[in-house]
């Protein structure tokens, strides 16, 4: 079988592709073997509106290639089923045996992003990772992950084989109800109810809800990328918006609402606004600082839910620009609640900075399609 691969990151906005020829990498449990560059051939980052599905990604990125690969694996965010997905934040219908067909390719497997990106955590060399809880790891113990990109998703990894190995698997955690936990959060649940439901009065056209299906905040709606301007949404009903960015944001599309979110808030932390006033976006402190809040909160509950006594891994596109606000204090204690606070707190927890994490994982998993 040709060495060649096709490995791919599909995310809500955008679609990392790269190419390994892997005939040389006989160990991908070993650290040399966990880089990103190993085996590595081309690589290249799609944004995902200039296209209208992954074929035409895929034919773009391999049109500049001499090499063709005959397998591939691709990290997809959403449920993968029967080798096909519905992207969940994006109108895109995959099918990797059509996928296979079509670039004539002996077999392309489709996983859910998390379980790339779990396969890929496993491999990540310590200086990859921030550790904001050492704890005590235990042996062959599970794993979760968790990624705060476009949306959240959620995975986790089981030791198997005696537990001289950990499989992923995927879940749709991120879309389990929005918990509050203080009566801020409450505030935010409640407001954002309202909101859904005086959007869904203002319904004319079909497809309308079923009448008895009540208004659903699910914790992605409120920890993720998408979610930072409602956040910032409901921070406005608690504090007050500096002039400049009242006006910044009004000129601003939709889609980049959350980056003029998170500069703002990080330039709050450095001192600067960027304006000659020199006043600071609170809001925007602020709604970073709950998102925040949020994910320990529902970190906590996912170790809890598949028992991650081998840590949990926090990874995605937004964490690496918001490390500036993480409080490992803060975060910890949040983390550390309920009956079981001391196993908790002997579960490693370790932000992902490696952006490549998913390629590797995809590296992975495609290296080991059999023939």
């Amino acid at each position: 079988m040709s060495s060649l691969i096709l490995a791919g990151d599909v995310g809500g906005t955008k679609t990392v592709l790269a190419l390994y020829d892997t005939g040389n990498i006989s160990d991908i449990s070993n650290t040399g073997a966990s880089n990103a560059q190993s085996g590595l051939l081309a690589e290249k980052t799609f944004r995902n509106k200039e296209f209208s599905g992954l074929a035409d990604v895929i034919t773009s990125f391999l049109a500049g290639q001499k090499e063709r690969p005959t397998r591939a694996c691709f990290g997809v965010a959403g449920p993968v089923r029967a080798n096909k997905v519905r992207m969940t934040n994006l109108a895109w219908d995959l099918d990797g045996n059509a996928l296979a067909t079509q670039f004539d390719m002996d077999e392309v497997l489709l996983v859910n992003d998390l379980v790339a990106t779990a396969a890929g955590a496993m491999l990540l060399p310590e200086d990859s990772l921030i550790t904001l809880n050492q704890g005590r790891p235990e042996a062959g113990g599970s794993i979760g992950v968790l990624a705060v990109g476009t949306g959240l998703g959620q995975s986790f990894a089981v030791p198997i084989m005696e537990g001289k190995q950990l499989q992923p698997f995927p879940t749709e955690g991120g879309h389990v109800s929005f918990a509050p936990r203080n009566q801020e959060q409450i505030e935010l649940l409640q407001l954002m109810l309202s909101c859904l439901k005086q959007q869904r009065e203002q319904q004319q056209q079909p497809p309308r809800p079923p009448p008895h299906v009540s208004p659903h905040v699910s914790v992605e709606q409120v920890c993720s990328g998408m979610a930072l301007p409602d956040l910032y949404a409901f921070q406005l009903t608690r504090c007050s918006e500096p002039d400049w960015m009242r006006e910044k944001r009004l000129s601003t599309a939709t889609d980049a609402l959350s980056p003029l979110i998170v500069s703002s808030a990080n330039a709050a932390l450095n001192g600067a606004a960027g304006v000659s006033e020199g006043l600071p976006c609170e809001p925007a402190v602020k709604a970073v600082r709950l998102l925040l809040d949020i994910l320990a909160a529902e970190a906590a509950n996912f170790a809890l839910k598949v028992l991650a006594c081998g840590g949990i891994f926090l990874g995605g596109g937004m964490l690496p620009r918001l490390l500036a606000h993480i409080d490992q204090g803060r975060f910890m204690k949040i983390f550390c609640r309920g009956v079981y606070r001391d196993m908790l707190a002997d579960i490693p927890v370790h932000i992902i900075i490696d952006p490549k994490t998913a390629l590797i994982g995809a590296r992975q998993l495609a290296m080991k399609i059999k023939n």
